[in-house]
């Protein structure tokens, strides 16, 4: 699949998650049915800071810079999309990722929207070839490509939407 439709199908899916959670009762969103585990608009907080990270906050296209990664690193990188997809249980890959609580749910996805638009100019910067290079870095697997970052995306909230469920269960 391309990057565009892989972008495309990721923000549908976001999308449809916001507009979900948009329809539940704001109890639902803010209880916490598992004593110190996250509600379920702490999980979405969760995901656009885990976004923001690796995106690294956001800058002008020109300070990111072209990283090789090193073996460790492509290594880690493996190891890392190995856990998203068969849901091995993790922490937080670091401290900047922990929701803090105090944002709703339209700030949330305000917060989204901009990732989302600032990515879209991004890439339309770099140009095709570009999103080969390892210009972004995640806190464990280190330099990665928009391609890369965004397959980590779209596997991070699909193992995050399987968490709400088992949490909307919890709630019905």
């Amino acid at each position: 699949m391309n990057l565009t439709r892989r972008l495309q199908a990721f923000d549908d899916r976001r999308n449809a998650l916001l507009d979900e959670m948009e329809a539940l009762e704001p109890g639902k969103l803010l209880a916490r049915p598992i004593p110190g585990k996250w509600s379920i608009l702490e999980i979405v907080e969760h995901l656009v800071l885990a976004e923001r990270v690796v995106l690294q906050g956001l800058p002008e296209p020109s300070q990111l810079k072209v990283r090789k990664p090193r073996l460790k690193q492509r290594f880690r990188y493996l190891i890392v999309m190995f856990v998203l997809r068969t849901g091995i249980p993790v922490g937080v890959a670091s401290p900047a990722m922990l929701p803090e609580g105090g944002r709703d749910l339209a700030e949330l996805r305000r917060l989204w929207d901009e990732d989302k638009a600032w990515l879209l100019a991004f890439i339309d910067h770099l140009g095709p070839q570009g999103t080969h290079k390892a210009v972004l870095k995640h806190p464990i697997a280190g330099p990665v490509s928009v391609r890369q970052a965004v397959v980590m995306s779209r596997l991070h909230l699909e193992r995050h939407i399987g968490q709400i469920r088992r949490l909307q269960k919890l709630l019905a």
